[in-house]
């Protein structure tokens, strides 16, 4: 049984808070706009506190966006009833995703800040190394590439695909499609008479309808 020191439950506590903290200043005022002084009022704790939890507000930042996509994962996970072809599991993990996402808005709000401000290049090379090892880690709990592959033997899914390609393909489709379904969704209903989780299954028929035999 690991032992874990008073001093290590108020360290893990306080950087629980801090990122709660830092997630909502973000939605709410964008990613130029928060300083770690905002984040340490409104978190409750004091500079040295922070420091002692994270290097940078960038570090901070990275740390928020594993928690939502971790987030993301574990719900997919828990919801995911995995049985059935490669293709009907497709299906069902896509909706997953889609009840995710109409449960949990603002981590997807919170995805799309997150590629927006880092768009150009990441702060340093400990933190691209460190989100990119668990982006890869995430994207295979997704399991697509394993649910195409399934559906390719099972004779559900097309033999001619290519099947990284398709999962790529998929994986950013649905997350671009939901960052932009969290964020304007209401004018998005406006602009075009449709309800967005109608547009939203549309999407998902399309996909299936494309890889399906």
């Amino acid at each position: 049984m690991v032992n874990v020191t008073w001093h290590e439950e108020v360290r893990s506590k306080n950087r629980e808070e801090i990122i709660l903290a830092a997630q909502q200043l973000f939605l709410e005022h964008d990613f130029h706009n928060v300083g770690i002084k905002d984040v340490c009022l409104k978190a409750g704790v004091s500079r040295v506190t922070f420091y002692k939890c994270f290097n940078s507000i960038h570090d901070l930042a990275f740390e928020v966006q594993i928690k939502v996509m971790s987030e993301m994962m574990t719900y997919i996970e828990e919801h995911y009833d995995d049985a059935g072809t490669g293709i009907q599991k497709l299906e069902k993990m896509l909706y997953v995703w889609l009840d995710f996402v109409k449960q949990y808005p603002n981590h997807m709000k919170y995805v799309g800040f997150f590629d927006h401000y880092y768009r150009d290049r990441y702060p340093n090379p400990e933190l691209t190394e460190h989100y990119r090892t668990f982006v890869q880690q995430e994207r295979s709990g997704m399991r697509l590439h394993g649910l195409l592959e399934q559906g390719v033997a099972d004779g559900t899914i097309r033999e001619d695909l290519d099947i990284r390609r398709i999962s790529a393909v998929i994986f950013e489709s649905m997350i671009s499609f939901f960052q932009r379904m969290a964020s304007i969704g209401s004018m998005v209903e406006q602009e075009h008479g449709v309800e967005q989780e109608e547009v939203a299954r549309a999407m998902i028929d399309m996909i299936i309808r494309y890889v399906k035999k």
